[in-house]
Protein backbone atom coordinates (compact mmCIF):
# COMPACT_ATOMS: atom_id res chain seq x y z
CA UNK A 1 0.00 0.00 0.00
CA UNK A 2 2.75 2.67 0.49
CA UNK A 3 4.09 1.89 -2.73
CA UNK A 4 0.67 3.14 -4.10
CA UNK A 5 1.14 5.98 -2.22
CA UNK A 6 4.29 6.92 -2.91
CA UNK A 7 5.55 9.13 -5.71
CA UNK A 8 6.69 6.67 -8.02
CA UNK A 9 3.49 4.70 -7.39
CA UNK A 10 1.31 7.26 -8.25
CA UNK A 11 3.27 7.70 -11.51
CA UNK A 12 2.83 3.89 -12.13
CA UNK A 13 -1.12 4.29 -11.58
CA UNK A 14 -1.41 7.61 -13.58
CA UNK A 15 0.74 5.57 -16.60
CA UNK A 16 -1.57 2.21 -16.74
CA UNK A 17 -4.33 5.13 -16.84
CA UNK A 18 -3.05 6.28 -19.91
CA UNK A 19 -2.06 3.37 -21.12
CA UNK A 20 -5.64 1.89 -20.91
CA UNK A 21 -7.27 5.49 -22.28
CA UNK A 22 -4.93 4.93 -25.03
CA UNK A 23 -6.17 1.96 -25.99
CA UNK A 24 -9.83 2.36 -25.63
CA UNK A 25 -9.92 5.97 -27.33
CA UNK A 26 -6.93 5.46 -29.51
CA UNK A 27 -6.72 1.33 -30.92
CA UNK A 28 -4.42 0.01 -33.38
CA UNK A 29 -5.69 0.17 -36.42
CA UNK A 30 -6.74 -2.59 -37.99
CA UNK A 31 -5.39 -4.60 -41.03
CA UNK A 32 -7.52 -3.36 -44.58
CA UNK A 33 -8.49 -6.36 -46.49
CA UNK A 34 -9.24 -4.81 -50.47
CA UNK A 35 -10.76 -3.31 -52.29
CA UNK A 36 -11.04 -6.80 -54.73
CA UNK A 37 -8.89 -7.29 -57.76
CA UNK A 38 -10.20 -5.63 -60.35
CA UNK A 39 -9.07 -8.07 -63.12
CA UNK A 40 -10.76 -10.82 -61.67
CA UNK A 41 -13.96 -9.27 -60.75
CA UNK A 42 -14.12 -8.10 -64.56
CA UNK A 43 -13.59 -11.83 -65.09
CA UNK A 44 -16.25 -13.83 -63.29
CA UNK A 45 -18.63 -10.70 -64.41
CA UNK A 46 -18.04 -11.26 -68.11
CA UNK A 47 -18.36 -14.90 -67.62
CA UNK A 48 -21.60 -14.63 -65.65
CA UNK A 49 -23.22 -12.12 -67.91
CA UNK A 50 -22.60 -14.59 -71.00
CA UNK A 51 -23.66 -17.67 -69.34
CA UNK A 52 -26.89 -16.00 -68.44
CA UNK A 53 -27.24 -13.70 -71.42
CA UNK A 54 -27.72 -10.56 -69.68
CA UNK A 55 -26.01 -7.95 -68.47
CA UNK A 56 -25.37 -8.30 -64.72
CA UNK A 57 -27.62 -6.03 -61.91
CA UNK A 58 -25.69 -4.41 -59.24
CA UNK A 59 -26.25 -7.04 -56.55
CA UNK A 60 -24.70 -9.58 -58.59
CA UNK A 61 -21.69 -7.34 -58.95
CA UNK A 62 -21.35 -6.67 -55.13
CA UNK A 63 -21.38 -10.75 -54.72
CA UNK A 64 -18.67 -11.20 -56.86
CA UNK A 65 -17.01 -8.44 -55.07
CA UNK A 66 -17.43 -10.13 -51.81
CA UNK A 67 -16.51 -13.79 -52.57
CA UNK A 68 -13.55 -12.16 -54.27
CA UNK A 69 -12.76 -10.43 -51.17
CA UNK A 70 -13.80 -14.02 -48.95
CA UNK A 71 -10.99 -15.77 -51.48
CA UNK A 72 -8.59 -13.22 -50.72
CA UNK A 73 -9.07 -13.61 -46.88
CA UNK A 74 -8.82 -17.02 -47.34
CA UNK A 75 -5.81 -17.02 -49.15
CA UNK A 76 -3.82 -13.97 -46.83
CA UNK A 77 -5.02 -16.22 -43.30
CA UNK A 78 -3.22 -19.64 -45.05
CA UNK A 79 0.30 -17.79 -45.82
CA UNK A 80 0.24 -15.80 -42.07
CA UNK A 81 -0.46 -19.64 -40.93
CA UNK A 82 2.61 -21.17 -43.02
CA UNK A 83 0.64 -23.28 -45.06
CA UNK A 84 2.03 -22.73 -48.45
CA UNK A 85 5.52 -23.37 -47.61
CA UNK A 86 4.42 -26.77 -46.15
CA UNK A 87 2.34 -28.35 -49.60
CA UNK A 88 3.85 -30.45 -51.89
CA UNK A 89 2.01 -29.69 -54.84
CA UNK A 90 2.87 -25.89 -54.37
CA UNK A 91 6.80 -26.67 -54.02
CA UNK A 92 6.46 -28.35 -57.52
CA UNK A 93 4.60 -26.17 -59.06
CA UNK A 94 7.16 -23.27 -58.31
CA UNK A 95 9.95 -25.69 -58.79
CA UNK A 96 8.23 -26.20 -62.48
CA UNK A 97 7.73 -22.16 -62.42
CA UNK A 98 11.41 -21.24 -61.91
CA UNK A 99 12.48 -23.93 -64.31
CA UNK A 100 10.44 -22.61 -67.37
CA UNK A 101 11.95 -19.28 -66.76
CA UNK A 102 15.74 -20.22 -66.57
CA UNK A 103 15.99 -23.86 -68.18
CA UNK A 104 19.40 -23.24 -68.82
CA UNK A 105 20.43 -22.79 -64.72
CA UNK A 106 21.78 -25.86 -62.88
CA UNK A 107 20.68 -25.33 -58.85
CA UNK A 108 19.31 -27.61 -56.90
CA UNK A 109 15.57 -28.15 -55.78
CA UNK A 110 15.77 -26.46 -52.44
CA UNK A 111 17.40 -23.54 -53.69
CA UNK A 112 15.20 -22.97 -56.52
CA UNK A 113 12.20 -23.30 -54.18
CA UNK A 114 13.88 -20.46 -51.97
CA UNK A 115 14.50 -18.39 -54.43
CA UNK A 116 10.50 -18.46 -55.58
CA UNK A 117 9.31 -17.23 -52.75
CA UNK A 118 11.72 -14.48 -52.47
CA UNK A 119 10.96 -13.52 -56.22
CA UNK A 120 6.92 -13.97 -54.90
CA UNK A 121 6.09 -16.52 -57.48
CA UNK A 122 3.65 -18.22 -55.18
CA UNK A 123 1.42 -14.07 -54.80
CA UNK A 124 1.17 -14.49 -59.20
CA UNK A 125 0.36 -17.76 -59.96
CA UNK A 126 -3.65 -18.44 -59.80
CA UNK A 127 -3.03 -22.28 -59.71
CA UNK A 128 -0.96 -21.78 -56.36
CA UNK A 129 -3.80 -19.11 -55.20
CA UNK A 130 -6.60 -21.93 -56.17
CA UNK A 131 -4.78 -24.77 -54.25
CA UNK A 132 -4.19 -22.69 -50.95
CA UNK A 133 -7.20 -21.14 -50.46
CA UNK A 134 -9.15 -24.74 -51.35
CA UNK A 135 -6.43 -26.35 -48.58
CA UNK A 136 -7.62 -23.11 -45.68
CA UNK A 137 -11.03 -24.25 -46.64
CA UNK A 138 -10.72 -28.12 -46.13
CA UNK A 139 -8.87 -27.22 -42.94
CA UNK A 140 -11.81 -24.98 -41.82
CA UNK A 141 -14.67 -28.06 -42.35
CA UNK A 142 -11.95 -30.33 -40.41
CA UNK A 143 -11.88 -28.47 -37.79
CA UNK A 144 -15.77 -28.01 -37.24
CA UNK A 145 -15.65 -31.72 -36.71
CA UNK A 146 -17.95 -34.85 -38.55
CA UNK A 147 -21.27 -33.48 -38.83
CA UNK A 148 -24.32 -36.17 -37.37
CA UNK A 149 -26.69 -36.26 -40.85
CA UNK A 150 -29.85 -38.43 -39.44
CA UNK A 151 -32.10 -40.10 -41.60
CA UNK A 152 -34.89 -37.64 -40.06
CA UNK A 153 -33.19 -34.76 -41.66
CA UNK A 154 -32.88 -36.34 -44.99
CA UNK A 155 -36.27 -37.33 -45.22
CA UNK A 156 -36.90 -33.63 -44.49
CA UNK A 157 -35.23 -32.29 -47.31
CA UNK A 158 -36.63 -35.24 -49.55
CA UNK A 159 -40.12 -34.11 -48.77
CA UNK A 160 -39.45 -30.13 -49.39
CA UNK A 161 -37.40 -31.23 -52.94
CA UNK A 162 -39.65 -33.70 -54.32
CA UNK A 163 -40.00 -31.53 -57.41
CA UNK A 164 -36.27 -32.15 -58.23
CA UNK A 165 -36.57 -35.42 -58.09
CA UNK A 166 -39.47 -35.88 -61.11
CA UNK A 167 -38.22 -37.98 -63.73
CA UNK A 168 -40.01 -37.31 -67.13
CA UNK A 169 -41.62 -39.46 -69.16
CA UNK A 170 -39.26 -41.95 -71.37
CA UNK A 171 -39.21 -43.63 -74.52
CA UNK A 172 -37.23 -46.53 -75.79
CA UNK A 173 -37.98 -46.47 -79.87
CA UNK A 174 -36.62 -47.97 -83.13
CA UNK A 175 -37.06 -45.85 -86.21
CA UNK A 176 -36.14 -46.12 -89.82
CA UNK A 177 -35.22 -42.88 -91.75
CA UNK A 178 -34.82 -41.98 -95.10
CA UNK A 179 -33.38 -38.73 -96.49
CA UNK A 180 -35.12 -35.55 -98.09
CA UNK A 181 -33.88 -35.97 -101.57
CA UNK A 182 -34.84 -39.99 -101.20
CA UNK A 183 -36.39 -41.18 -104.22
CA UNK A 184 -40.10 -41.55 -104.68
CA UNK A 185 -39.48 -45.56 -105.77
CA UNK A 186 -37.14 -45.91 -102.18
CA UNK A 187 -40.16 -44.34 -99.72
CA UNK A 188 -43.59 -46.19 -101.45
CA UNK A 189 -41.23 -49.33 -101.01
CA UNK A 190 -40.75 -48.35 -97.40
CA UNK A 191 -44.45 -47.16 -97.09
CA UNK A 192 -45.56 -50.64 -98.68
CA UNK A 193 -43.36 -52.94 -96.20
CA UNK A 194 -44.56 -50.53 -93.20
CA UNK A 195 -48.29 -51.19 -94.53
CA UNK A 196 -47.53 -54.73 -94.25
CA UNK A 197 -46.45 -54.89 -90.62
CA UNK A 198 -42.84 -55.47 -91.22
CA UNK A 199 -40.46 -55.33 -87.93
CA UNK A 200 -37.85 -52.60 -87.47
CA UNK A 201 -35.21 -55.18 -88.36
CA UNK A 202 -36.78 -55.62 -92.06
CA UNK A 203 -37.43 -52.36 -92.41
CA UNK A 204 -34.25 -50.98 -91.70
CA UNK A 205 -33.11 -52.46 -94.65
CA UNK A 206 -35.77 -50.74 -97.13
CA UNK A 207 -34.40 -47.27 -95.43
CA UNK A 208 -31.32 -44.86 -95.38
CA UNK A 209 -28.11 -44.97 -92.74
CA UNK A 210 -28.45 -42.85 -89.84
CA UNK A 211 -25.38 -41.92 -88.02
CA UNK A 212 -26.61 -41.44 -84.40
CA UNK A 213 -27.97 -45.27 -84.73
CA UNK A 214 -31.49 -46.76 -85.14
CA UNK A 215 -32.26 -48.02 -81.40
CA UNK A 216 -32.97 -45.45 -78.77
CA UNK A 217 -33.19 -46.45 -75.02
CA UNK A 218 -35.10 -44.59 -71.90
CA UNK A 219 -35.03 -41.54 -73.66
CA UNK A 220 -37.02 -38.18 -72.30
CA UNK A 221 -38.20 -35.94 -74.80
CA UNK A 222 -35.32 -33.34 -73.70
CA UNK A 223 -32.80 -35.88 -75.28
CA UNK A 224 -34.85 -36.91 -78.26
CA UNK A 225 -35.18 -32.92 -79.14
CA UNK A 226 -30.74 -32.49 -78.51
CA UNK A 227 -30.67 -35.77 -81.03
CA UNK A 228 -32.81 -34.71 -83.27
CA UNK A 229 -34.41 -31.18 -83.10
CA UNK A 230 -37.27 -29.70 -81.46
CA UNK A 231 -39.68 -30.54 -84.40
CA UNK A 232 -39.10 -34.25 -84.49
CA UNK A 233 -39.38 -33.99 -80.45
CA UNK A 234 -42.72 -32.06 -80.99
CA UNK A 235 -44.28 -34.29 -83.65
CA UNK A 236 -42.89 -37.74 -81.26
CA UNK A 237 -44.85 -36.53 -78.58
CA UNK A 238 -47.70 -35.98 -80.80
CA UNK A 239 -47.74 -39.27 -82.13
CA UNK A 240 -45.74 -41.92 -80.11
CA UNK A 241 -48.89 -42.71 -77.70
CA UNK A 242 -48.82 -46.82 -78.84
CA UNK A 243 -46.94 -49.70 -78.42
CA UNK A 244 -45.56 -51.79 -81.23
CA UNK A 245 -46.68 -49.92 -84.00
CA UNK A 246 -45.09 -47.48 -86.66
CA UNK A 247 -45.90 -43.32 -86.38
CA UNK A 248 -44.89 -40.97 -89.13
CA UNK A 249 -43.36 -39.75 -91.08
CA UNK A 250 -42.39 -37.39 -88.38
CA UNK A 251 -39.93 -34.79 -89.73
CA UNK A 252 -36.27 -33.97 -88.80
CA UNK A 253 -33.71 -31.49 -89.81
CA UNK A 254 -32.52 -34.80 -90.67
CA UNK A 255 -35.81 -36.00 -92.69
CA UNK A 256 -38.26 -38.34 -92.76
CA UNK A 257 -38.86 -40.69 -89.78
CA UNK A 258 -40.89 -43.65 -89.12
CA UNK A 259 -41.24 -44.73 -85.15
CA UNK A 260 -41.84 -47.97 -83.65
CA UNK A 261 -42.05 -47.83 -79.76
CA UNK A 262 -40.93 -50.30 -77.78
CA UNK A 263 -41.73 -49.06 -74.14
CA UNK A 264 -43.26 -45.75 -72.56
CA UNK A 265 -41.63 -45.15 -68.63
CA UNK A 266 -44.17 -43.05 -67.20
CA UNK A 267 -43.21 -39.90 -65.44
CA UNK A 268 -42.73 -40.99 -61.54
CA UNK A 269 -40.93 -39.25 -58.32
CA UNK A 270 -37.72 -40.99 -57.51
CA UNK A 271 -37.89 -43.03 -54.08
CA UNK A 272 -36.50 -41.84 -50.99
CA UNK A 273 -33.81 -44.51 -50.84
CA UNK A 274 -32.92 -44.04 -55.02
CA UNK A 275 -31.70 -40.25 -53.62
CA UNK A 276 -31.14 -40.13 -49.52
CA UNK A 277 -26.42 -40.46 -50.88
CA UNK A 278 -27.17 -37.72 -52.78
CA UNK A 279 -29.04 -35.50 -50.33
CA UNK A 280 -26.59 -36.83 -47.69
CA UNK A 281 -23.94 -34.86 -49.78
CA UNK A 282 -26.14 -32.23 -50.81
CA UNK A 283 -26.60 -31.87 -46.87
CA UNK A 284 -22.61 -32.22 -45.96
CA UNK A 285 -22.02 -29.80 -48.75
CA UNK A 286 -24.12 -27.18 -47.43
CA UNK A 287 -22.85 -27.36 -43.76
CA UNK A 288 -19.53 -27.26 -44.87
CA UNK A 289 -19.87 -23.87 -46.91
CA UNK A 290 -22.53 -22.67 -43.64
CA UNK A 291 -18.77 -23.43 -41.58
CA UNK A 292 -16.16 -21.60 -43.98
CA UNK A 293 -18.83 -18.49 -44.55
CA UNK A 294 -19.14 -18.36 -40.81
CA UNK A 295 -15.06 -18.50 -40.17
CA UNK A 296 -14.67 -15.57 -42.83
CA UNK A 297 -17.75 -13.71 -41.54
CA UNK A 298 -15.54 -14.08 -38.38
CA UNK A 299 -12.31 -13.08 -39.32
CA UNK A 300 -13.10 -10.27 -41.79
CA UNK A 301 -13.36 -8.50 -37.48
CA UNK A 302 -10.27 -8.04 -37.37
CA UNK A 303 -9.75 -6.27 -41.15
CA UNK A 304 -11.19 -2.80 -42.39
CA UNK A 305 -12.90 -4.45 -45.61
CA UNK A 306 -12.58 -1.95 -48.63
CA UNK A 307 -15.34 -3.12 -51.55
Amino acid sequence: MRFFRSVWGQFVIIGVGLFLLDRIFFPEPKSIIGPPNVERVALQAQALSQLQGAELNESQVVAIKERELRDELLFIEALDRGFIEQDQVIQRRLIRNMRFMDPERDIDEKTMLKEAFELRLHLADEVIRRRTIQVMETLIVASRGDPAITEADLKVEYEAQQENFQVPVRYSFTHVFLRNDASDEKRENLLALLSDGASPEQARGVGDVFLAGYQFKQRSLLEISRQFGDDFAYGFASQAESLGEWVGPIQSIFGSHWVWVDDIAESRVKSFTEVAQDLRRDIRRDLDDRAIQDWVDSTLQKYEVRL
